[in-house]
């Protein structure tokens, strides 16, 4: 019965592991201004080393979004692409941070409207 109860465990246990207990998230919303990028200075911190970070985009117009170091975006991801299309999936926007890193929000946008605004989540100090 031992035994059986431990095989029943472990997945759930592997499960508890692969989700740090410091994984955070947060709401955003950001003002945005037709062809140009928006640089957000709210700064996060990776507490979790080799962890990711991912965005639902909830509301707003075609956006691409990208991580960079607070104070320095001359480091930073890649643009991602957040169709018009509301919510849209949780996308993985970097992934393997070093523990202590801090990430800042870039927003690109590419809507019709001259100013716009967005909103969606944040989560980062994630495995997956």
């Amino acid at each position: 019965m031992k035994r059986m109860l431990v095989l029943l465990l472990a997945p759930a246990a592997a499960l508890l592991l692969a989700t740090p207990a410091d994984a955070s998230q947060t709401n955003v919303t950001g003002a945005l201004t037709k062809d140009q990028v928006t640089y957000y200075t709210t700064a996060r911190s990776i507490t979790a080393s080799g962890s990711n970070i991912y965005v639902q985009k909830t509301d707003g117009p075609h956006i691409s979004l990208k991580w960079y170091k607070c104070g320095d975006r001359s480091v930073s991801g890649a643009w991602v692409d957040f169709p018009n299309t509301d919510p849209t999936a949780r996308i993985r926007i970097g992934s393997n941070f070093a523990a202590g890193t801090s990430f800042c929000l870039a927003a690109w946008d590419h809507g019709s409207n001259a100013t716009d605004t967005w909103s969606g989540t944040v989560w980062w100090n994630v495995y997956s």
